[in-house]
């Protein structure tokens, strides 16, 4: 699977995402680049998934015509370590999604209500 990073993200956990050809927006030039341009680039370039931490990305745009899947990891942080505690749930829900689909991960310690 080929997998997006999104600058929200840490672009170390690219090293912990095994078996996946995975890229960072820093990597591809495309790190200002915001949601429906970077949808249109990142579909363009055949990507299969765009992980990301932004939870708004699910109001913003309609994804019922894309190519791209969206997974959104949901903590209480955007630090690293706590992402990597969240990877066997992200690798799992990757064995899943398809195109056009969002799905979100919650770490265990996040709060749903807020």
């Amino acid at each position: 699977m080929k997998i997006l990073l999104d600058h929200n993200l840490d672009r170390r956990l690219k090293t912990h995402l095994r078996g996946h050809e995975t890229s960072t927006t820093q990597e591809k030039g495309w790190a200002d680049v915001v949601n429906g341009k970077l949808l249109d680039l990142a579909e363009a370039d055949g990507f299969d998934v765009i992980l990301t931490a932004d939870a708004n990305i699910k109001h913003q745009q309609n994804f019922s015509h894309r190519s791209i899947a969206i997974l959104i990891m949901r903590a209480f942080n955007n630090r690293l370590t706590t992402h990597l505690e969240m990877i066997d749930a992200v690798q799992q829900v990757l064995t899943e999604i398809r195109a056009g689909e969002i799905r979100e991960t919650f770490h265990t310690d996040f709060d749903r209500k807020g």
